[in-house]
């Protein structure tokens, strides 16, 4: 069995989809499994491949699970952030919208397919899994004209619609509910397999002087209750202006005063809804946006010093990151499986998110047993400021607790790379 994982954009994007295309090359890679990671050429993955030519070993990060790396190929591609790559999606017509030829992403992935299809011809690749949707729609159109005989994973995790799918024979949705919903389409041969998460690098802080150390490193009070994040800083879909004044209204100074956001202190004589934790702290981390610097700004303004927003922390520092925290908040409504929970809930955090059924069953709640967190409306003004108001040291670490085991017992590495073994072998006889 010959395995392509491909992206993209990995090598000049650093989001979801990358570093699940790396990480399961990887995991793959050291399963045993013949696998090569196709991706982008360019990028800070060292050493990198310099020509087109040159196939050498990834050498990743050294928080990556496995000692040996998997064979890497670079391919050319017009990148999505690209001036040319811009001015052809404005100039192409309307109707190329349904090949992808309308978004700078699409005209990417289509440039970058052209030269994969090359490579799964000559490699003789039984599957390729992905998550980039349109290179999974190229690779589908070339097997129906026998122009390749590879067939296509789609890894759903980009909100495509239930029409766009009915055309691949084989759809990896991360969530059960993501199955469900995909009501009167033939699934027999599709499946519902999660992310996976390094639940040995992502892991609680094994001493009080770790988790000092990790504060210290990135400028945290030391003595604070720590809330944190890891989502892009913007209000769009991530909302974290909501997440900055949800937690402005939960502070409740010792003073008595709180801030408007024009930084005035108003008098607040109402102190019943001061926290368990007086020394609260609010720890922001993600990739910078267009309004980050606003937000910067309203987080200032609201909080003072009892937030903190880091921008574009490198990978290899994120576990670090996740042990600086007591517990874990995700404010979007909508995800389709948020790696950062996972991480989280591996690095033994009690999370607070949305009430929606994905993140209930990443969470645990639907187990009938205590689950690694609780669900709230993030849509309500107010909820998560309450929430916030009401959780006690012993409720984190019970809840905490339980997050871990989840992760361990279901995301970790070794269970869903196991899942997807059989899966391929479905495939492969399907």
């Amino acid at each position: 069995m010959k395995i392509a994982v491909a992206s993209s954009g990995l090598g000049h994007v650093s989001r979801g989809i990358e570093t699940w295309a790396l990480d399961t090359a990887v995991a793959l890679n050291g399963r045993g499994v013949d696998v090569v990671l196709f991706k982008a050429e360019g990028g800070d993955l060292k050493p990198e491949n310099d020509k087109r030519e040159d196939r050498g070993n990834l050498q990743v990060s050294g928080f990556i699970p496995h000692p040996s790396s998997p064979r890497t190929v670079s391919l050319p591609c017009w990148r999505r952030t690209g001036r040319k790559t811009r001015t052809l999606a404005k100039a192409l017509p309307s109707f190329l919208w349904r090949w992808g030829f309308k978004s700078t992403y699409g005209i990417e992935q289509f440039t970058f397919w052209r030269h994969l299809k090359k490579e799964l011809v000559v490699g003789d690749f039984d599957i390729l899994h992905v998550q980039d949707p349109m290179l999974a729609y190229w690779c589908n159109r070339a097997r129906r004209k026998g122009q390749v005989q590879t067939k296509e994973i789609l890894a759903h995790g980009t909100e495509e619609s239930t029409a766009f799918l009915q055309q691949f024979e084989f759809v990896q949705h991360l969530a059960p509910w993501h199955l469900e919903q995909s009501g009167g389409v033939s699934t027999q041969s599709w499946s519902a397999i999660p992310n996976f998460v390094n639940v040995e690098t992502f892991r609680p802080a094994a001493e009080d002087d770790e988790r000092g150390a990790a504060r210290r490193k990135f400028g945290i009070p030391e003595d604070a209750f720590v809330v944190g994040t890891v989502a892009a800083v913007k209000k769009d879909h991530k909302r974290i202006d909501y997440l900055v004044r949800e937690f402005s209204s939960s502070l409740k100074a010792e003073s008595g005063n709180v801030r408007t956001e024009g930084g005035e202190l108003i008098g607040s004589p109402d102190v019943s809804g001061l926290r368990p934790h007086p020394s609260s702290f609010l720890l922001i981390a993600g990739s910078r946006q267009n309004d980050t610097d606003e937000l910067v700004a309203m987080a200032r303004n609201l909080a003072g010093d009892r937030i903190k927003i880091l921008t574009d922390v490198p990978r290899e520092d994120m576990p670090d990151l996740y042990r600086c925290m007591d517990m874990f908040v995700l404010t979007s409504l909508f995800e389709m499986m948020p790696i950062a929970v996972l991480e989280a809930l591996a690095s033994g955090l009690a999370i607070i998110t949305n009430d929606h059924p994905v993140p209930r069953w990443m969470i645990g709640m639907d187990g009938g047993n205590k689950a690694g967190g609780k669900v709230i409306n993030m849509g309500c003004v107010g909820e998560l400021a309450d929430c916030l108001a009401e959780v006690s040291c012993q409720w984190v670490a019970e809840h905490g607790a339980v997050a871990r085991t989840r992760a361990q017992a279901v995301y970790a590495t070794d269970v869903v790379i196991g899942e997807y073994m059989d899966y391929y072998e479905q495939v492969m006889t399907s």
